[in-house]
């Protein structure tokens, strides 16, 4: 009778199919402040979409929470006061469904991912979420993001990000590379 070679199942990934990110330049702006300017951890949450194989977070924001030197935590008192806030200003419905990322400050410390951390991102995989992105930073200017896919059920740890270039930006880069052929 055969059996399975191994009870361990694993994943390669094809580097070329490897999702991006592209993080707004808004959102990386308020993310330094946010992680700069607090001497405890910090979190926020924000709103992601997807376009292909492509991530772009919008947008990020500050909620109500409790906040320590080593922890952040969401409370569901500061998480239905940010709700409310959010369901009742124009297109809230839609901004509430785009809630899609939550980052958080390690202060000092590197931007590994905590039990803690982990057990975060299986709270909003339970919520009905189709992904959910996590950030970690820290005052070195180190920023960590992670893509839980949960479709397929696949965590993409470490994923490469870009910061969003605007499309001046983008022309005179093109005009550049002409210049030099």
């Amino acid at each position: 009778m055969l059996r399975p070679s191994s009870n361990k199942p694993s994943v390669d990934l094809l580097t070329n199919k490897i999702p991006t990110i592209i993080v707004s330049k808004q959102a990386i702006k308020k993310m330094k402040v946010y992680i700069d300017e607090c001497d405890q951890e910090v979190g926020w949450l924000g709103t992601a979409h997807k376009h292909g194989n492509t991530y772009i977070i919008d947008d990020v924001m500050l909620f109500d929470q409790e906040v320590h030197s080593t922890t952040t935590e969401i409370t569901p008192e500061g998480l239905s006061s940010f709700g409310e806030k959010i369901l009742n200003t124009k297109n809230g419905i839609e901004l509430w469904n785009s809630i899609k990322v939550w980052g958080h400050s390690h202060v000092n410390m590197s931007t590994f991912a905590s039990h803690q951390d982990d057990e975060q991102m299986k709270v909003f995989s339970d919520s009905g979420h189709d992904f959910f992105i996590r950030i970690i930073g820290n005052k070195k200017d180190e920023m960590r993001i992670d893509l839980y896919e949960y479709t397929t059920g696949v965590i993409y740890h470490h994923i490469p990000w870009l910061i969003e270039k605007t499309e001046e930006e983008i022309k005179i880069e093109n005009h550049i590379k002409a210049l030099q052929e």
